[in-house]
């Protein structure tokens, strides 16, 4: 496979610029999801409108008509994600680069226990209307002890965070992390990268320290290239700092680094 088709771009579409989108507090963004996606080159995208309204879904969804790919965020709350999964089954006949859904901070869910009977319904949705779709599920660095083996058969990937960045994670933990989800589970790893230093600084503008955003990904791109599989693709979030001068940095270092990546691995 070529590499490039590993990467991931999370965030909103937008119908309007120069207004603010989730988790990004008075920000206004300018850069909608198919823009940011489209600047690094990522053929891939997390659509999260889905998560938040269903209003004029489909008219966003068409922004993303260049997709490769396109997972779409699950509501909150156990109604809302079992009927959810059910519009995305069906929203993925008309779109067909919709391949799957995104619970986001799995076992951790807004209102509710996530309980395996629940991911079991949802899975039931997801799949009543598109047989192929797959569920991933958002966990972070910090309670990968939880055990995930109860909801494993309905379970099709996992994306991993790190919430509060530290060189020691990177350079030590994260091989053996990847390795422990592989091992024990069998299932597709992604992992993620904040753009956005949400972990100390919530959504008021601050960008990941430049080192530590280096390291991030130098980190990550050793890993899509190594013999071992243990990762399946990364994921950059969200597309409402990229257009922000504040990141303008970082992401342009990352775009020439991702230039460089994908030119430099032939594909045979």
């Amino acid at each position: 496979m070529d590499v490039k088709q590993k990467f991931w771009m999370w965030g909103y579409t937008q119908e309007k610029t120069g207004i603010s989108v989730p988790f990004t507090g008075i920000t206004r963004s300018y850069c909608s999801l198919e823009s940011a996606a489209d600047y690094f080159g990522m053929p891939n995208t997390v659509f999260m409108n889905s998560m938040h309204t269903w209003d004029r879904v489909e008219e966003n969804l068409a922004f993303l008509k260049d997709s490769r790919q396109i997972l779409c965020g699950l509501p909150h709350g156990a109604a809302s994600a079992v009927e959810g999964a059910g519009k995305i089954s069906g929203l993925s006949l008309k779109f067909p680069r919709i391949k799957g859904i995104v619970m986001d901070d799995f076992l951790q869910l807004s209102g509710h226990p996530t309980t395996p009977e629940l991911v079991r319904d949802i899975k039931q949705e997801l799949r009543s209307a598109n047989p192929d779709l797959e569920l991933y599920v958002v966990m972070y660095s910090d309670i990968n002890h939880l055990d995930v083996t109860p909801y494993l058969e309905y379970i099709d990937g996992f994306m991993l965070w790190r919430w509060v960045s530290t060189e020691t994670f990177w350079r030590a933990e994260l091989p053996a992390l990847l390795h422990r989800f592989k091992a024990n589970y069998g299932k597709k790893v992604l992992h993620g990268v904040y753009l956005q230093n949400y972990g100390e600084n919530g959504s008021t503008a601050a960008p990941m320290d430049f080192e530590l955003w280096k390291l991030q990904w130098m980190c990550l791109l050793k890993h899509l290239r190594a013999d071992s599989g243990f990762l399946d693709g990364c994921i950059l979030l969200q597309n409402a700092w990229v257009g922000d001068s504040r990141f303008r940095d970082q992401a342009v270092w990352l775009k020439d680094t991702l230039d460089w990546f994908f030119a430099t691995n032939s594909v045979r």
